[in-house]
């Protein structure tokens, strides 16, 4: 599928880690369901408000265009449950988020319960 040409370099992200998990998750944020996401702190720098990223379905597939809204700092233990909420996830509880992030980062052995994260909301910009 064809994105507009003004997206064409513009970072693509694709939420969680298998390509289902991909596909249902981009379906939340076409949806409006899921508003926010996070990424361990690493050496890239960090978002800042304004950013636009395209997110892409499980085939690495465009389909919409986010523009972040919001962004902190936290770590794991102090995520509250207005952002798991924000996250849209499973039964957007923070024992499921917790649960899940805790996987998810063990998977990639960066856990740790005072990891940093940056947490991110946006709002859906172009749907594609």
């Amino acid at each position: 599928m064809a994105i507009p040409e003004k997206y064409e370099n513009v970072e693509r992200w694709a939420f969680g880690d298998t390509e289902q998990q991909a596909d249902e998750l981009v379906k939340l944020v076409l949806d409006g369901v899921k508003t926010a996401t996070c990424s361990n702190l690493d050496g890239e720098g960090i978002p800042q408000p304004g950013d636009v990223f395209v997110v892409v379905d499980g085939k690495n597939e465009p389909v919409c265009a986010i523009e972040l809204t919001k962004v902190d700092m936290s770590t794991y233990e102090q995520v509250d449950a207005a952002h798991a909420l924000a996250e849209g996830e499973g039964d957007r509880s923070l024992d499921y988020w917790r649960k899940e992030h805790k996987r998810f980062f063990e998977e990639y052995e960066l856990f740790s319960p005072d990891m940093t994260l940056v947490l991110m909301h946006f709002k859906v910009i172009e749907k594609f």
